[in-house]
This record gives C-alpha cells, sequence and structure tokens, in this order.
C-alpha cells in the first residue's frame, strides 16, 4: 500500500528556516507536507499571518505553486517566523487573523512566565518577591535571526542582580511588530534590538506607543545597558557619616518657629538639612532632619565645635537640658 499526501488540499508543512532578507523583507523557507501551496494563499504560522506573495524553489527560480515533499522560499510575512513552526494555509484572511491572535495570546502567557533570574532559586526569588525585595526589568528582544536570538538570550541569562530580576516577556526574530509594541506597552517593558536597524514606520509606531526601542550592533553594549538599568531600578542605599556632637543648653520657643535647642557645638560640626540622634541619658529618643539652624537670630547653615546656635528638628520639640545630638549625613553607596 503506497501513502501519497493529498495534492488538493490546503497546504501545510513546516518552517525550516526564515531570515530578513533585504528587498523582500522577512522570508521563510517551508518544507510543505501536504497539499499544494500557491501564491495568493492565505496562511497563518505561529502567532504571524499574512498572504503568499511570491514562491521560489531551491534554486531560486519563481514558481507559482509548490506540490507536498517539496522545500519553498516563502515571502509575504509580516514578521520572520521560528523555525520548527507550522505553516498552513486556511480559507481566508480572516480566518487567519483570528488563528493568529489565539496563537499571540497564548505565546505572550507562556513568554510571560518566562524569569530569566541566574543563580537564584525559585523559592528565593518568591520569598523576596514576598517581601518586596524584588523589582522586574522587563525587556522584549529582538534579533535579526534565530542563532543570534539564542547568543543573545544566553548573554541576558548571565547577568546577575542580587535585587532586580530580568524578565524576558516577548522575544523574536525581525523587524518590530505592532504585536511586539503591544506587548511591551501592557508588559511596562523597553524592546531592544539586535542586528536591526529602525525604520521610519517602526520609530513612529514606537513613539505614538511611548515604548523605548533601543538598537545594538554589539552584544556587550547590550548586555551592558542592560546590567545598568537594572541597577538604577534598586532602592539607593546609604551610610551615615558621622560629623559632629551637639550639647542641648536650653529649650528655646522661637514665634511662628516652634522650640528649637538652644545648644553648644562641642565636636565637629552641625548643619542645616543634616541628620541628628537625640540622646537623653544615653538612650536614644529621636532621630530625625534638621530643619532650622540660627546663630542669634541669623539663619546659618552650618557650625563648628566652640559656637553656639539654635537647632531646629523636624517632628520633635521636646528638648531637655543635657540632651545631646549625635550630627551626621547621609553618603550614597555607590552600587
Amino acid at each position: 500500500l503506497e501513502l501519497k499526501a493529498n495534492p488538493d488540499r490546503n497546504a501545510i508543512g513546516t518552517i525550516v528556516d526564515a531570515h530578513l532578507e533585504r528587498g523582500r523583507g522577512p522570508v521563510a523557507t517551508v518544507l510543505v507536507q501536504a497539499g499544494t501551496l500557491k501564491v495568493g494563499d492565505d496562511f497563518v504560522c505561529g502567532h504571524i499571518y499574512g498572504r503568499v506573495r511570491a514562491l521560489a524553489d531551491d534554486r531560486g527560480r519563481s514558481v507559482t505553486e509548490a506540490p507536498p515533499a517539496t522545500p519553498v522560499v516563502v515571502s509575504g510575512m509580516s514578521e520572520v517566523p521560528q523555525a520548527g513552526d507550522i505553516f498552513q494555509v486556511v480559507g481566508s484572511e480572516k480566518t487567519a487573523r483570528q488563528i493568529a491572535l489565539t496563537k499571540l495570546t497564548e505565546r505572550r502567557a507562556q513568554e510571560a512566565a518566562r524569569d530569566f533570574t541566574p543563580r537564584v532559586t525559585l523559592e528565593d526569588l518568591a520569598r523576596r518577591a514576598k517581601e518586596g525585595e524584588v523589582k522586574e526589568l522587563s525587556l522584549v528582544v529582538k534579533a535579526d535571526a534565530q542563532g543570534t536570538l539564542e547568543a543573545l538570550l544566553a548573554a541576558l541569562q548571565k547577568i546577575e542582580d542580587p535585587v532586580v530580576a530580568i524578565k524576558i516577556v516577548g522575544q523574536g526574530v525581525g523587524a518590530v511588530s505592532d504585536s511586539d509594541l503591544l506587548l511591551a506597552s501592557v508588559s511596562n517593558a523597553i524592546i531592544v534590538c539586535f542586528n536591526l536597524k529602525a525604520t521610519p514606520a517602526s520609530t513612529a509606531a514606537a513613539e505614538r506607543a511611548k515604548i523605548e526601542v533601543r538598537y545594538y550592533d554589539v552584544i556587550y553594549k547590550l548586555t551592558e545597558d542592560v546590567e545598568r538599568a537594572a541597577k538604577g531600578l534598586r532602592e539607593p542605599t546609604y551610610r551615615q557619616i558621622r560629623e559632629g556632637r551637639v550639647e542641648v543648653v536650653t529649650p528655646i520657643k522661637i514665634p511662628r518657629l516652634g522650640v528649637i535647642a538652644g545648644s553648644r557645638v562641642v565636636e565637629g560640626k552641625v548643619s542645616r538639612g543634616g541628620w541628628v540622634k537625640l540622646f537623653r541619658a544615653r538612650e536614644q529618643v529621636f532621630e530625625g532632619r534638621i530643619t532650622s539652624l540660627k546663630h542669634f537670630k541669623e539663619d546659618v547653615r552650618e557650625m563648628v565645635a566652640g559656637q553656639e546656635c539654635g537647632v531646629g528638628l523636624e517632628g520633635w520639640e521636646d528638648f531637655q537640658p543635657g540632651d545631646t545630638m549625635e550630627t551626621y549625613r547621609l553618603e550614597r553607596e555607590e552600587i
């Protein structure tokens, strides 16, 4: 019994290879497995749909149709499909669009679940997320070819950050499409492109959607920018730099200002806008910011050891003689 593919049904095949070709846009080599593929056929391929604009055989010659078991180069796609995707001819453009939309929805759900957090266990990530310690940098990654895309994703997986999770919410081969912009918009993501050129249409679409799209031709430049962006999402950390010590002599009530501490600087300095820890009988009773600093009636920025001054604090007026204040400034730590 000899089994043969039906040449009369709607064509179905598999994507063998796909890439961007100058002057032709996205093209794909399709191995037709059943049916006969013809110029003008409406098709769907994963989340991509379109109409066959041209066919070429394995020698590059134009053909109008391709029977079963024939590899053929297809043009007419809006995006570059993935190798291994199923290529299927359908009855109309409307049907193709509906199927592609369903596939795109499924793809978004799957890709949104992919979380590239190298060398961090799921348990650790879950703990940090629960405690509010984890932030996410969401990316849509685009490249000119499947092999390049895989190399780029591998490079991004190597980026380590103790606080920020780098999440790839979308990926694909070919120019930035409307579906990429939509995905970036709903995911609050930026789009990074490698070995691709911005077109006036894609630039205008990105501006309308208010989506940041970055283009690179060197992988390490892309990964460096991603690393810097991840660091920028971290909450800044500060260290305290001790500046001086102040002794409270007496509380002083100032009209329209409240109660300030008539004080003597015994060590270092005290600065308006700086910070203090207030101690009473060696126990810390307050910590806060210096909102006012006076020398007699004059507002001053700084007083040093040996000088007397009036110190006003934000949220504290209960000064008592003998209280001491340790003054300090906050210095941002480099990440």
